[in-house]
């Protein structure tokens, strides 16, 4: 398929929060573990305002329904974008974890050539799983950092899910310096970062980093239920109005 995403899709961190359009580029349906169907979700975004929807659905064998699931995906995105979109931009994406430290994705050819975004993640650690009880913190954070310079390499992934957040979420803090070195390869290879309030919490220092790099951003809100769409959104235009009352410095960016 034609590579139809541009850097255009994404939102350059150094410019005002305030101003950036109602973008979600992270949302499940039931086609993998999300709570509701492509049609429900597509007519709650709608209602909302969001201007581009994303669909990102897992990939992992245990998170979809049966070896078919993706052309039934495929198809049905496809065919509701044409009727119910309205004025709304429809993307058939996917959330592609890594294999290994190499960066080969838990993805088919067909899964890659025929989706429009991939957000690539670091999910299960390779060599260990999920099962993250007892692993080493440092271990941990090397796995992640690795896993995530991999798929910023990768030439098949867009942008770049919740980077630090697995490691930060189920094993210990993912260093703020790392998280800073991920975010400066990323703007080297004009790669987006997702700023995602499931994992960056507080989104603070991880919005002034992406800031003071001006690095793109996916705003993706790891949305599972059609209620959660947007909340990546706002979150970002929250976190400026606070940092920019506490210093009065964020609120020079147009």
């Amino acid at each position: 398929m034609e590579n139809l995403v541009s850097q255009e899709w994404f939102y350059p961190a150094d410019r005002s929060m305030a101003q950036m359009p109602r973008w979600e580029y992270h949302v499940h349906s039931d086609f993998s573990d999300g709570a509701a169907s492509v049609s429900k979700t597509m007519a709650v975004a709608r209602a909302k305002g969001i201007q581009r929807l994303i669909f990102t659905e897992h990939t992992e064998p245990e998170l979809v329904a049966d070896a078919g699931w993706f052309a039934r995906y495929a198809r049905t995105v496809r065919d509701l974008r044409r009727s119910e979109a309205g004025d709304m931009a429809v993307v058939l994406g996917l959330e592609v974890p890594i294999l290994d430290l190499e960066g080969n994705l838990l993805a088919t050819e067909e899964m890659l050539s025929e989706s429009e975004f991939i957000l690539g993640a670091v999910h299960a650690y390779p060599g260990y799983g999920w099962n993250l009880a007892g692993i080493d913190p440092a271990l941990a954070i090397d796995l992640e950092f690795q896993g995530l310079l991999a798929l910023i390499d990768h030439p098949r992934v867009h942008a770049i899910a919740h980077p630090g957040g697995v490691c930060g979420k189920y094993v210990t803090p993912f260093p703020m310096s790392l998280f800073e070195q991920v975010v400066v390869r990323a703007k080297a290879r004009g790669k987006a970062i997702e700023l995602n309030p499931a994992y960056h919490h507080p989104m603070a220092p991880f919005l002034e980093i992406c800031r003071r790099h001006g690095v793109l951003l996916a705003p993706g809100s790891n949305a599972h239920h059609p209620d959660e769409i947007g909340l990546a959104w706002k979150v970002l235009q929250e976190t400026e109005a606070q940092l920019w009352r506490k210093s009065g410095i964020i609120g020079k960016f147009t």
